[in-house]
């Protein structure tokens, strides 16, 4: 089983000298985007990035934990292998307020948060008339930094009603890959459509009625029957 590989992107920034609120305000006024450099024991770099080249690789991005080659104007480093380990956006406005870089090797080993692509149309949908729930939405995966897949895909076509896929099922069909999460996690599963559902609560309810009928029918035979004894 192959899987495409997360694409791999530069992006030029700068390094900046004045940190805290108000260096970040002017970042932000200056149509930049404050950051940060972290991992392999070395120094923290504070940087700015480009708003607009930022968005442009988020936009184009399955996933917002992405490999980026950084190249820090005046850096004797040249091409540094990063992590887009955290995006920070305002609560209100959805603007990216300051985003986290993560050193890495491309021999190591890390872990990253994967999305999941649901394929076909499930036949107690299309038959049914089904509701598909998606459940979990991303998959935890610990691999190579070029080993990353941009998503995982699971053919949903065969669910009926009632019927799930877990976490199991990802990890029979990519078994070369580190899966984290718990096999039993529900990945998709599909519910009965409401007016079932309404008819499934109707009928216990019925059925409900019937025995407290057949009941109150047993006990008023008992007392006909103790007064003819």
């Amino acid at each position: 089983m192959t899987e495409v590989k997360m694409k791999e992107v530069l992006l030029k920034c700068r390094p900046r000298e004045e940190v805290g609120k108000k260096g970040s305000h002017k970042v932000r006024a200056a149509g930049e985007i404050p950051a940060i450099l972290y991992g392999h024991k070395k120094e923290n770099i504070a940087m700015s990035v480009p708003s607009h080249d930022l968005w442009h690789i988020l936009h184009n991005a399955t996933s917002e934990q992405i490999i980026i080659h950084l190249e820090i104007e005046g850096s004797s480093e040249g091409k540094i292998t990063s992590l887009l380990k955290d995006v920070q956006h305002h609560p209100v406005t959805g603007e990216i307020l300051h985003v986290d870089f993560q050193r890495i090797s491309k021999d190591e080993f890390i872990k990253v948060n994967v999305p999941i692509t649901l394929t076909g149309v499930a036949k107690g949908v299309k038959e049914f008339g089904g509701i598909l729930d998606h459940g979990v939405r991303q998959i935890g995966v610990r691999c190579k930094p070029l080993e990353i897949p941009e998503t995982l895909e699971i053919d949903v076509s065969a669910l009926e009603i009632g019927d799930s896929i877990y976490v199991s099922a990802l990890m029979e069909k990519y078994p070369h890959l580190d899966i984290l999460n718990d096999p039993h996690v529900t990945i998709a599963h599909v519910s009965p459509p409401k007016k079932l559902e309404l008819t499934a609560k109707e009928e216990e309810e019925a059925a409900a009625k019937e025995e407290e009928e057949a009941a109150a029918k047993e006990e008023a035979a008992e007392e006909e029957e103790g007064k003819e004894s």
